[in-house]
């Protein structure tokens, strides 16, 4: 079975196949739902000072305080796993195209095909993302009115990076040989070739 035949995508082509599927590496998750927490901690401090304040209705501004902790709290959370769970990219033979979700009635996509696209590149936030090998993978495209795919929180964001400029060498100079690009392993150089790649493409 060819690699990457399983995994399917809206708006796949025929014979078109996937090299990698990219989702958001789930430290930005747990950062995202820290954030929250603490949001809504905040939230709840500020009310509770509140209610010290108004003594008379001290019962009733506490009890819409709770409610509304756990509301924003339990939306949140929501929120964050349905981002998080169902943005994805994929890397095909014949492009890259991006599934964002932007607010939960509204899915956005973004593709580029590899004879429009210029480069790739990758980087980082700062030092902690650097060191734990999550960064941002950028394509970007031969003409300025087309736009950049931009994937955030990806892991080994470089190595992809790297690898995304080979197949567009090959795409552009040795197209006979598209067929034979191997799925990209998520694994540290010098190992990627010792293991079988993940059958499912994703990034933990």
């Amino acid at each position: 079975m060819t690699e990457g035949s399983t995994i399917q995508f809206e708006g796949q082509q025929e014979g078109e196949r996937v090299l990698y599927v990219i989702r958001p590496h789930a430290f930005a998750k747990r950062l995202a739902v820290g954030k929250l927490i603490l949001l809504t901690v905040f939230f709840f401090i500020i009310l509770w000072l509140i209610s010290d304040v108004f003594t008379g209705f001290a019962g009733v501004v506490r009890t819409v305080d709770v409610v509304l902790s756990l509301i924003l709290l339990a939306v949140g959370f929501w929120w964050n796993t349905t981002v998080y769970g169902t943005s994805k990219t994929f890397i095909t033979d014949r492009r890259i195209i991006r599934f964002e979700v932007m607010t939960p009635f509204v899915t956005t996509k973004r593709a580029l095909f590899w004879n429009e696209a210029l480069k790739a590149k990758g980087y980082a936030s700062g030092l902690l993302y650097r060191m734990m090998k999550i960064g941002t993978l950028e394509v970007e495209p031969h003409l300025s009115d087309h736009e950049n795919v931009l994937v955030h929180d990806v892991y080994y964001y470089e190595d992809l990076a790297n690898y995304i400029d080979k197949i567009l060498y090959i795409f552009k100079n040795q197209p006979a040989e598209t067929a034979a690009i191997r799925p990209f392993v998520p694994k540290p150089r010098g190992q990627r070739d010792s293991v079988q790649p993940d059958r499912t493409g994703i990034s933990q």
